[in-house]
């Protein structure tokens, strides 16, 4: 099943050394000086109650010095998790995973957005708002993923999330050059833009813009590679309703490519090899 991996490695530093033996030897040669006004004697005091031990420049052989000890200090916990499919529970707990990486990623790029119903199909029953999207799967690493309407600042539109094969050799990899597969043809419904390049942490990414030429859409998708030969890919649309009865909510897409590009990063940077 997928777990979180936590390293909590808590370094415990020995108690610091006190040289007994040479204090007491030092602390019986000084009794004589007490009478001029007993500040070495004090000093040692002060050494034996707070366990540190005091070099004095005229230390006998043999008396070992006290070396500080390093405090270890623990790294931090690693959150992130593996995308795990081979069950129908490691795939339960993968979705379940995903679906709060998005909700978390959401509200830390676009505070006061919020998750709206968005029907599935014509004729589904309306359901609440403000629930975050499940991310549903065919038990196998073929597909999982999500989509719901979002509203933020007043414009409103979709959200969606998805990871698919990414196999590096066979039909089922992901294309991550900006220009099209041989014998496919541009849609001349939309007008795209499209910039191919990679993440900070290295990994192929592809930015594209989808402008409906008759409907006057807006779409964002980004898609980023990751680990174990599987792609990202989220999308912001401005469209709302189903199918051929989905409209323009307003000219923008609900979040901007910046945003949907630091959600995207804010999943992918959780998912593991």
């Amino acid at each position: 099943m997928s777990h979180q991996l936590f390293d909590e490695l808590i370094g415990t530093p020995p108690p610091p050394r006190v040289d007994v033996k040479g204090i007491v030897r030092r602390e019986r040669r000084a009794s004589a000086a007490r009478r001029l006004g007993g500040s070495l004697a004090a000093v040692l005091a002060l050494a034996v109650a707070g366990g540190i031990s005091v070099a004095v420049r005229h230390q006998e052989p043999g008396a070992a010095r006290a070396t500080p000890q390093a405090v270890a200090s623990s790294p931090a916990a690693d959150t992130r998790f593996r995308l795990v499919f081979d069950t129908e529970e490691t795939a339960d707990a993968t979705a379940k995973r995903l679906s709060q990486e998005l909700d978390r990623a959401l509200r830390a790029v676009a505070p006061g957005a919020t998750w709206t119903w968005m029907p599935d199909h014509l004729g589904e029953p309306r359901k609440p708002d403000g629930q975050p999207p499940e991310f549903t799967h065919r038990g196998t690493p073929d597909f999982v993923g999500t989509s719901s309407g979002i509203s933020y600042q007043g414009r409103k539109g979709s959200l969606g999330v998805s990871i698919t094969p990414d196999a590096s050799d066979g039909p089922a990899g992901f294309h991550w050059p900006c220009q099209l597969p041989q014998g496919i043809p541009e849609d001349s419904r939309y007008r795209r833009v499209c910039d191919a390049g990679t993440t900070p942490n290295g990994a192929l990414m592809k930015i594209e813009t989808l402008t409906g030429t008759r409907q006057k859409s807006v779409q964002y998708l980004i898609a980023i590679q990751l680990p174990g030969d599987r792609a990202l890919q989220a999308s912001v649309l401005n469209m709302v309703g189903v199918d051929e009865s989905a409209v323009p909510a307003q000219p923008q897409a609900p979040l901007s490519m910046e945003q949907l590009k630091a959600i995207a990063l804010a999943i992918a940077d959780q998912v593991k090899a």
